[in-house]
């Protein structure tokens, strides 16, 4: 395993990091071996965990981590997140975002619960989840968000986009703005943007803040895990995808095969480390159900591409991958 500075922090983080989401919940299918995944990835060299208080229920994505946090704090970065009321009913259904309270109060509240919940004194990163453009210029906010870095609550903050792809005026004003030191998007080696558009930003090109990529398998289109005839029940977040965008995804994929023809990576690696090709991206987050998909894509930092092929890779992006596309992914927006 390999590990990179996340912007001008001073957390080092593993290539490959860990999301507590599918152990949480079953939105990507059941998960039964919770704490074996956790032991997997430390096994592996991963030491950057990224959880929050809305997976699960009642903050459970951050009550399975204290055990092992207390067992092995110093060599873990955990990031958890704020914004989201979670004792507020979910908007029009189970899957549906619940409620945001970015109020300064409400804020600090938030943090102290976090930090009981992990067992811990100290959160490493702080990451604002899944916000609109409103608390990106909200200085109130941010001036809370200081306090508590000043205060040793939390040692960076940083802004995770979401949900689904897109806000690109959410994170451009969060790194112009605001002191982060890392900004977490949807990015794969099919779906590029809107991360090369922070990847552009100067505080992103010369180091003071890294990205953080999510969803790197396209929703298992670059996994190996999935194909095209392949059917996801109601309850799985990859069943909300349009058919026609995850059709074009898989022919897209299938012209990478010379990322893992015969390199020693298989798919699923191959995928991580195209993404680990741009400096920009401090750490990839996969979404992982087992132990055996942990261990394999941990082992992607160990198999980094060649520059011909990182350059064969961003050609075939700016071609689109001669494909004609059936359907054109809209970009999420406050407005």
């Amino acid at each position: 395993m390999r590990y990179r500075r996340l912007g001008q922090s001073q957390l080092e983080v593993s290539e490959v990091g860990f999301g507590t989401w599918t152990l949480a919940s079953d939105w990507w299918g059941e998960v039964t071996d919770k704490q074996a995944m956790l032991h997997a990835a430390l096994d592996a060299g991963i030491n950057f965990i990224d959880t929050a208080p809305v997976y699960g229920e009642n903050g459970f994505g951050e009550t399975l981590l204290a055990d092992v946090l207390a067992a092995n704090r110093a060599d873990i970065v955990v990031t958890t997140k704020c914004g989201y009321d979670i004792a507020a009913e979910r908007r029009n259904g189970t899957q549906r975002e619940r409620p945001h309270d970015w109020r300064p109060e409400s804020i600090r509240e938030q943090v102290d619960a976090s930090l009981q919940r992990l067992g811990t004194d100290y959160i490493d990163l702080y990451q604002l989840h899944n916000c609109r453009i409103d608390p990106v210029l909200d200085d109130a906010l941010w001036e809370t968000l200081d306090a508590l870095v000043a205060s040793g609550k939390v040692r960076a903050i940083g802004v995770a986009l979401g949900p689904a792809i897109g806000w690109v005026e959410e994170g451009v004003e969060s790194i112009r703005r605001r002191t982060i030191c890392s900004l977490q998007t949807v990015f794969n080696i099919l779906e590029q943007e809107p991360g090369l558009t922070f990847a552009a930003e100067p505080k992103v090109a010369d180091g003071a803040v890294r990205l953080i990529s999510r969803v790197p398998h396209a929703s298992d289109t670059l996994s190996g895990k999935a194909t095209p005839d392949t059917v996801f029940p109601p309850g799985d977040h990859r069943a909300h995808r349009n058919k026609q965008n995850m059709l074009d995804n898989f022919e897209k994929a299938d012209t990478l095969a010379f990322l893992w023809e015969g390199t020693g990576r298989t798919r699923g690696q191959a995928a991580i480390a195209g993404i680990l090709a741009n400096p920009a991206f401090a750490t990839v987050l996969p979404t992982c159900v087992n132990v055996d998909e942990v261990r394999e894509y941990a082992a992607a930092s160990d198999v980094p591409l060649t520059e011909d092929e990182a350059a064969h890779l961003a050609d075939r992006f700016a071609r689109n991958f001669d494909h004609d596309d059936r359907y054109e992914m809209p970009l999420k927006s406050s407005r």
